[in-house]
């Protein structure tokens, strides 16, 4: 064991007993006797510019402490050969992703981004490990893989990662997808729209108000001139940083589908200009799958999306989205297929609800309604 750290200190400065890496190998060695892990950990410390590129990935604070530990044992406890390792190793200093591929557009494996076995295992491990307070999956892994690649948690600027300069949203699946919103970011004004419908239409609204009991319970208790007044508090309410007009003009018209696509477009666009990024990277751990996009349109027939919300916590007034690897749905983003979950109602639940929320409309009535299907639907309000 001696032999071994007397090997270490060699590579690193002798003097140098604040080097988080020289650390970090060291303990693992006093911590093993296995002679495979040794000889794993002396390849890895041997690659040129290891250290140095993982600490000016993530800094020299906390975090990058515990990403660098994670990086060195994810490259250690892989049953990859050490052949595979060293080749891994000698392409590291230049750059193992082909960002040119990362952001053509195309869905790409991680095979093809990184190179098939221990290049693209190693990204998918640590896809999933380097996570910590306000680093989402996958930013830090790419960012180690290219010298191109910089986290923006230390640049200035937008997105979640810097690539050629161009500030890059990133959200990754690992068990369920990203949502397009930073709720710190988006000054939204959810209370006036829960007050606009209550106002008129006398019914309590819910913690969550999806897109069915929007068309077919609430809209129709509404005349025009409150029909205007209470689209106006949703879209600007939920979207104000670009044009909204074309989700007020599907929320006017009750369209279930097209309020969802344009719900989904104006939110896309609407994150994207307060987050001042380029364009969005989705990828997929389970599949190794990762595609590039910059607008909806390119992305709404190959994503997955949750419930939609009209009104929601703030966190949730946009949904989880994923990427759909290896295939183009049929459905458009929105149908059930496509992962846009509507109340679990039968025909006619919602309908039924929408007459008696008619009647409540036209009398007011303070007696309490008990819907048939309360999925998004409020009780009568009481005054």
């Amino acid at each position: 064991m001696r032999e071994f750290i007397n090997i270490i200190n060699n590579l690193f400065e002798a003097k140098d007993e604040s080097n988080v890496l020289k650390k970090t190998i060291i303990d693992m060695i006093k911590g093993t006797q296995e002679g495979t892990v040794l000889n794993q950990v002396l390849k890895v410390l041997q690659s040129s510019g290891l250290d140095s590129r993982i600490v000016n990935v993530v800094g020299t604070d906390e975090d990058a402490t515990g990403f660098l530990k994670q990086i060195t044992d994810a490259i250690i406890q892989s049953d990859a050969s050490i052949e595979q390792k060293d080749e891994f190793l000698k392409r590291f200093p230049t750059g193992i992703l082909d960002v040119g591929k990362l952001l053509g557009g195309k869905a790409q494996s991680f095979s093809e981004l990184v190179g098939p076995g221990f290049p693209a295992e190693l990204l998918k491990d640590l896809s999933v490990r380097l996570t910590s307070h306000g680093v989402g999956p996958g930013e830090v892994a790419l960012a180690i893989m290219s010298p191109k690649i910089k986290w923006s948690g230390r640049v200035e600027g937008g997105g979640d990662i810097i690539v050629d300069g161009k500030p890059i949203e990133v959200k990754t699946s690992v068990s369920s997808g990203g949502r397009w919103i930073n709720a710190r970011k988006a000054k939204m004004n959810l209370p006036k729209i829960k007050e606009k419908l209550e106002e008129y239409t006398g019914v309590e609204v819910p913690d969550r108000l999806n897109v069915n009991a929007w068309v077919d319970a609430y809209r129709p208790m509404l005349d025009k001139a409150q029909l205007d007044d209470v689209v106006n508090a949703m879209a600007d309410g939920t979207f104000n940083a670009v044009d909204n007009s074309a989700y007020k003009q599907a929320l006017k018209t009750g369209d279930a589908r097209a309020i969802i696509d344009e719900h989904m477009r104006t939110g896309y666009e609407n994150y994207k200009a307060y987050s001042k990024f380029k364009g969005i990277l989705l990828m997929d751990v389970p599949t190794e799958t990762a595609q590039y996009f910059t607008n909806y349109d390119k992305m709404k027939d190959l994503i997955k999306v949750d419930s939609v919300y009209l009104y929601a916590p703030q966190d949730e007034m946009m949904p989880k989205v994923k990427l759909v690897a290896g295939q183009v749905p049929k459905e458009k983003a929105g149908s059930k297929k496509a992962g846009a979950e509507t109340p679990a109602t039968k025909k006619g639940k919602a309908s039924d609800f929408a007459q008696q929320a008619a009647s409540i409309a036209g009398g007011r009535a303070k007696t309490k309604v008990e819907p048939k299907s309360t999925t998004g639907v409020g009780r009568t309000k009481r005054k």
